[in-house]
């Protein structure tokens, strides 16, 4: 899946309370093991890169990787606590 399409899906999964709690932290899961991926190979791709334009191109997709990630394990912990 590509870096916008997963961040629109899990964009949409953190706003909407219409779900299901244990669908949506399903979801999120799945979101976060997909985001964890994306950051390891983003990682990986900045450790090899020489041109420094596609650096910082990797690196702001990395940040923005990273922070949505934050989202989905602090809206993880909060599913959490609601159920118990």
């Amino acid at each position: 899946m590509k870096l916008p399409k997963l961040l629109k899906l899990s964009q949409a999964l953190l706003s909407d309370n219409k779900n299901n709690m244990d669908d949506r932290k399903k979801c999120l899961k799945e979101i976060q093991r997909k985001l964890k991926k994306k950051s390891k190979r983003l990682k990986e791709k900045l450790d090899c890169e020489t041109n420094e334009d596609l650096k910082n191109t990797i690196k702001k997709d990395l940040a923005v990787v990273k922070a949505q990630r934050k989202k989905v394990v602090n809206e993880l912990l909060k599913l959490k606590e609601s159920k118990d």
